[in-house]
């Protein structure tokens, strides 16, 4: 029996919610599964998954919202698979996601995708990396990456999988290295050009990450996450328009993935408010929460949009729906939210929303001006 495509979702009693990955034919992986989980907010996570292949979500990735989870081909044993999932809540989800089975032809390069050009020390360096990253171990498992490359410096694998989780700690210097050595080992390993490119942006390097992520957009333009990236380093440089061309490219590329189109139309709805692009870029951002009413972000950008255009109404509404979802990480909605009843002359309403936005946002670059405002507010409301 062949499970191909199939993925199975079962509700189980027990919480928190959990992906079960599962290789061609219904066996356990030998090792831990590296997952690329993107949440319909747009917010992307490369994450792993323990020694049997299961992954549990936890903390603040945890949210009413719809998933994709990605597993990206080895070139030998499995094709690229993806799976979708929702988190509602109070509803305990267990997904299990069944590999495709390779179907192309087996590469050798550089040890990336053929093991078997690697050395048996670097590969079990690796797997206890791996483990140890599975069991929250991190200097553990920096410790043991760092040896699989020692041992075999060729290790691509091994580079970009350090390197990620120097980027997930923050670390950029040591990831855009490691990702920068990976590229040069061989150009055509696009996913850890992808990484060198989020990194060097990251970083406030975009002309080089435009510079990195430009001939690979062209190579690879369908690769997960790309558009979206290269149109961040874009606007950077100032390339309003070719993020927007970027976008919406990516768009009509992805009309069957609504995670997709929601992380694109948010983004897009940013770039067309970066130059004062109001009514369109209301559009784009309408078209986002219809696809997900969960998009928090989205909500957040749409009501602060629709207060540019004075359209008041619809814009407490998205604001209020922001907050409801995100609460204190969609502060920014209680600033918005005061400035509109600011101008509807709702003076209480006003004075709550910006002692709730300096609760929520107590670091606030324009803390002074609210506190200001707060005071002015106060001594009107007692007259």
């Amino acid at each position: 029996m062949s499970f191909g495509l199939s993925v199975i979702l079962a509700v189980l009693v027990q919480a928190p919610p959990a992906i079960q990955i599962f290789m061609p034919g219904g066996t356990l992986p030998p090792r831990p599964i590296r997952l690329i989980l993107t949440r319909d907010d747009g917010r992307i996570e490369t994450v792993f998954t323990d020694t049997k292949g299961k992954f549990q979500v936890t903390g603040d990735l945890i949210r009413d919202a719809d998933y994709i989870v990605t597993v990206e081909s080895d070139g030998a044993t499995y094709d690229t698979t993806v799976a979708t999932f929702r988190i509602v809540r109070g509803t305990p989800v267990y997904t299990t996601v069944f590999l495709r089975p390779f179907t192309g032809k087996a590469k050798t390069a550089l040890g990336v995708v053929d093991v078997r050009a690697i050395d048996k020390d670097a590969l079990a360096a690796y797997e206890l990396g791996m483990k140890a990253l599975a069991d929250g171990q991190t200097e553990t498992a920096i410790a043991q990456l760092k040896r699989a490359i020692k041992l075999a410096p060729r290790y691509l694998r091994a580079l970009n999988d350090l390197g990620v989780l120097y980027l997930q700690l923050n670390r950029l210097p040591e990831a855009a290295e490691l990702f920068a050595q990976a590229v040069k080992l061989d150009e055509n390993f696009h996913l850890a050009g992808l990484n060198l490119g989020v990194v060097l942006h990251r970083q406030g390097h975009d002309k080089e990450a435009v510079q990195i992520l430009a001939p690979l957009y062209e190579k690879d333009r369908a690769m997960k996450g790309l558009a979206l990236s290269y149109a961040d380093a874009l606007v950077g440089v100032a390339g309003f328009t070719k993020a927007e061309q970027v976008l919406r490219g990516a768009l009509d590329e992805s009309t069957n993935d609504n995670a997709a189109q929601v992380s694109l139309r948010f983004k897009l709805g940013v770039i067309l408010n970066r130059q004062d692009r109001f009514e369109e870029a209301a559009v784009e951002l309408k078209k986002a929460v219809t696809i997900s009413d969960t998009a928090a972000n989205a909500h957040l950008l749409l009501g602060a949009t629709l207060l540019q255009l004075n359209r008041l109404d619809e814009a407490e509404k998205s604001l209020l729906r922001s907050y409801e979802l995100a609460g204190a990480g969609a502060g920014s909605a209680q600033m918005f939210l005061g400035q509109l009843y600011l101008m509807q002359q709702k003076q209480a309403a006003a004075l709550k929303a910006f002692e709730q936005y300096l609760k929520d946002v107590p670091e606030a670059a324009n803390a002074v001006q609210i506190k200001a405002e707060i005071e002015k507010l106060k001594a009107a409301t007692k007259n």
